[in-house]
């Protein structure tokens, strides 16, 4: 982290120097991408010019921003590790290289070891073109004040025509081009042999680019998967089961906590509560729309209350600090009547996000989901049913629009690279089983399961056990990936709540 911060001079690292890569590279200065100054410093910045369908080599191109950090270690391993982010649709350069790897100690860490790529995934904020879609932002707000059903698909039509008349194929936006693209970018950057990290729709990405480990000349070594997706099931529609999952444990740490359970008893009957009397009567709440700060108020009904939970699930962290979890002190706060603490999450009504390119991908994929989420999860709580299938109805709607190209359905293939599975115990989006099931496809894989940590166990704040721990547990994988990691810290992480 200190190098990081102070900047300066990079020292050497493994990979060919940014005059050597393919001619696929075009060089930008750093700030093209908003890169932060210091870790601009050890970066190599660019576009990587790809196939738009790999099927078709000498057809149309796409762009794809990439950063290519060094290693500020001395005698860095010659195979870099590529970062990928989830959505689909959200930006890797924007999100990790510029977000996390300068705010969280556990990147850091592993730039110590080798060099790290983050990929801006095809359709994402710094690739060409940019599948963004203002239009959701009005129409978030429309639903918010009451005057839009939530699964009206009129913003994803106007987009799509806006983008397809600016010569976007949407059919060439899908997780089977993403993955052959990770491969034209090792070649391209000189990369003989890599890793690969994926979080949320990242994992699907790794699960691809597993599957694709036989086709091309850079070499897949090995892979982390963290918040795993599984491509046999419809994320959207499992929502009721993925978040009723999180709760309950949620509830039951408290529970087993002295202090939080003298604090908060009786924790699950009083969250159900909750969303019983508000479906009964919603109460005003106070929302601010990001960009202008204006306010209007919204009725907060069951459903909205679920939602606006949800980001306290996926980043329990209070004041992403090793305070551990507000989310009981707030469940109890709502049941005095105190709804404020949950105005910020439901104020996000202006994702940044390639919100085509979500879509995109999910639509692509149908023919892949053969698992109903009662299959997997134990059943949800009643009164989040309403979730999936308002979630599933607003994809399908989408994808009625979009009418993108069906791909075949996934199938495992190259299970002998190695992988470690990283699974957060409050997960609301991709549970713990999720992560079990992937990994059983593999003939070398381990799982590593991390109590009170929510979607992404590799962005645990600094000053948590779970930090420390998966920092150790991915740098021993990469080390040896064919020897289980040492997973003994994981004694030490247990589920932290903010008792006030």
């Amino acid at each position: 982290m200190a190098v990081l911060v102070a900047g300066g001079s990079a020292p050497g690292h493994a990979g060919q120097g940014a005059a050597k890569f393919g001619p696929a590279w075009t060089s930008v200065d750093c700030k093209t991408f908003d890169v932060p100054p210091a870790i601009a410093a050890q970066s190599d910045c660019g576009y990587v010019t790809v196939p738009e369908q790999h099927a078709k080599p000498k057809g149309r191109t796409i762009q794809l921003g990439v950063v290519r950090t060094r290693s500020t270690g001395k005698t860095p391993a010659a195979d870099p590790l590529f970062v990928e982010q989830g959505g689909p649709g959200d930006s890797t350069i924007g999100d990790i290289a510029n977000g996390a790897l300068p705010k969280y100690p556990e990147l850091p860490a592993l730039l110590q070891g080798r060099d790290l790529i983050f990929v801006e995934e095809r359709g994402t904020r710094f690739a060409k073109p940019f599948l963004f879609c203002p239009e959701l932002n009005a129409h978030n707000i429309a639903v918010a004040q009451g005057k839009q059903s939530y699964t009206d698909p009129s913003w994803i039509r106007a987009c799509n025509a806006r983008l397809k008349a600016q010569g976007v194929n949407p059919s060439a936006f899908n997780t089977r081009e993403n993955a052959a693209d990770i491969y034209t970018v090792a070649e391209t950057l000189g990369y003989p042999v890599f890793n690969y990290y994926g979080v949320s729709y990242g994992t699907l990405l790794g699960q691809y680019v597993i599957a694709q480990a036989d086709r091309h000349k850079s070499k897949l070594r090995s892979v982390i998967l963290d918040g795993v997706v599984r491509p046999d099931l419809d994320f959207n529609l499992a929502s009721s089961h993925t978040f009723s999952y999180a709760l309950r444990h949620v509830f039951r740490a408290c529970a087993q906590d002295q202090q939080c359970n003298a604090a908060y008893p009786n924790l699950e009957t009083t969250f159900l509560g909750i969303v019983d009397r508000l479906n009964q009567k919603p109460v005003p709440l106070t929302l601010t729309i990001p960009s202008s700060q204006q306010t209007f108020t919204t009725q907060l009904d069951g459903n909205a209350f679920i939602t606006g939970v949800v980001p306290y699930l996926a980043r329990p962290y209070s004041g992403e600090s090793s305070r551990g979890s507000s989310l009981p002190q707030f469940i109890h706060a709502a049941s005095q009547g105190n709804f404020g603490w949950i105005a910020e999450s439901l104020s996000d009504l202006e994702p940044r996000g390639a919100r085509e390119m979500y879509h995109t991908v999910v639509c692509a994929r149908g023919r892949s989901v053969r698992v109903q989420p009662g299959q997997v999860l134990p059943p949800p709580y009643p009164q989040l049913l309403p979730l999936g299938l308002r979630e599933a109805e607003a994809v399908n709607n989408a994808c009625d629009i979009l009418q993108v190209e069906q791909k075949p359905p996934f199938v495992y293939a190259n299970p002998q690279i190695p992988t470690l599975v990283l699974n957060g115990s409050y997960d609301p989006i991709t549970p713990a089983p999720y992560g079990e099931a992937v990994a059983r496809n593999q003939t070398t894989a381990y799982v590593v399961t991390f109590p009170g940590v929510g979607h992404g166990a590799l962005f645990a704040p600094q000053g948590m056990p779970a930090a420390a721990c998966v920092t150790q547990i991915a740098a021993d994988f990469l080390a040896n990936p064919k020897q289980a990691p040492d997973s003994r810290c994981l004694a030490q992480v247990k589920p932290v709540f903010v008792v006030e």
